[in-house]
C-alpha cells in the first residue's frame, strides 16, 4: 500500500515536468500575456498538425551574458535537444528563443525544417519579429514570426535550394529540384502527343496508297543508342562571404545565401540551422 501511495505522488511530480519539456511555449522570462499565448498555440497546433514539425517559443533570463552570438545560438540548440523537441526520425522543428539576458532573438532549426528555412527565409522571420522586440511587445513579435513561418512552409521547399556548411561555405547537398503534379502531367501528355504524331507520319510513308504492298518496319528498321559520359576535370566554386549588414542573422560566411541555408554544429555534435537576429 505505501509503495503504491508513493508511486501514485512520484508519478504526480513527474507529470508537470514532462508537460513543461513538451510545452509549445515556455514563458520562462514572463513577457505573454495568456491572451498571446494562446494565440500562439494555435498557431504552432496547426503547423504541427500539417507538417508534422515541432515549434517552440522560449523566452529566458537564462542565457549568460556574453558578447559571442555563437555562445548564444548554441544554448538555443542544446535547449531543443535537451528538452525533447523535434518530430520524425530527423527531429524535425524549429525553437524561437527571445533571450532577455542579451536582447538577442535567436531561431534553431532542426531536420528537414533546415531545408526548409533557407537563409532569406531565416532573416525575413528575424526582421518580422525586431521591431515588435525594440518596443517591448515581445507577444506580437513571436506571432509575426510564426505566421511568416506557416506562410513559408505552405510555399513549400524552394527550387533550387541547398545546405551549406557555415564554417567553410561548402556545399552539403544537391539543388532541391521540385516537379509538381500538374507539371508531370503535361509532361506525360506531351510526350504521348509527340510519340503519336511520330507514329502516325512514319506510318503513313511507309503505307503505299493503292498497292498491297506493305513496308516490314518491325524487320527493316534499327535504332542504335550511343552514350556519352563527359568527365569533368576541373570544378571550380564560387564562395562569397553572407553579409549582415541590413540587420539579419549572423552565422558566419558561406555560400551566397539566396536559397541556401546554413548548417552549424551544437556542442554537442549535432547538426542545427538557424541564427542570432540582432539585439534590440
Amino acid at each position: 500500500m505505501v509503495k503504491r501511495i508513493l508511486c501514485v505522488l512520484l508519478l504526480a511530480l513527474l507529470l508537470p515536468c514532462a508537460a513543461l519539456a513538451n510545452a509549445m511555449v515556455v514563458d520562462d522570462a514572463d513577457l505573454f500575456t495568456v491572451f498571446e499565448i494562446a494565440d500562439m498555440e494555435q498557431i504552432i497546433q496547426r503547423i504541427e498538425a500539417e507538417y508534422q514539425m515541432d515549434i517552440v517559443v522560449l523566452t529566458t533570463y537564462d542565457v549568460p551574458a556574453t558578447y559571442n552570438d555563437r555562445f548564444i545560438q548554441d544554448y538555443a540548440d542544446i535547449y531543443y535537444e535537451q528538452h525533447g523537441y523535434g518530430l520524425g526520425d530527423d527531429k524535425a522543428g524549429l525553437l524561437y528563443m527571445i533571450d532577455m539576458t542579451n536582447r538577442s532573438p535567436c531561431i534553431s532549426t532542426d531536420g528537414v525544417m533546415i531545408d526548409f528555412i533557407t537563409d532569406d527565409r531565416l532573416d525575413t522571420l528575424l526582421n518580422v519579429s525586431n521591431p515588435h522586440l525594440a518596443v517591448g511587445d515581445y507577444g506580437k513579435a513571436a506571432v509575426a514570426l510564426l505566421n511568416y513561418l506557416e506562410r513559408f512552409l505552405a510555399q513549400g521547399r524552394l527550387e533550387g535550394s541547398f545546405r551549406y556548411d557555415a564554417e567553410t561555405g561548402t556545399r552539403l547537398s544537391g539543388l532541391y529540384n521540385a516537379l509538381t503534379g500538374t507539371e508531370m502531367l503535361i509532361a506525360v501528355v506531351a510526350g504521348l502527343a509527340v510519340a503519336g504524331i511520330m507514329y502516325a507520319t512514319v506510318s503513313g510513308r511507309y503505307n503505299l496508297k493503292g498497292s498491297t504492298y506493305r513496308y516490314d518496319r518491325a524487320n527493316n528498321s534499327s535504332c542504335d543508342l550511343t552514350q556519352n559520359d563527359e568527365t569533368f576535370l576541373r570544378e571550380s566554386v564560387s564562395v562569397i562571404r553572407h553579409s549582415t549588414s541590413n540587420g539579419g542573422h549572423s552565422g558566419g560566411g558561406g555560400i551566397s545565401s539566396g536559397r541556401g541555408s546554413s548548417v552549424h554544429r551544437s556542442s554537442s555534435g549535432r547538426s542545427h540551422g538557424g541564427g542570432v537576429g540582432r539585439r534590440f
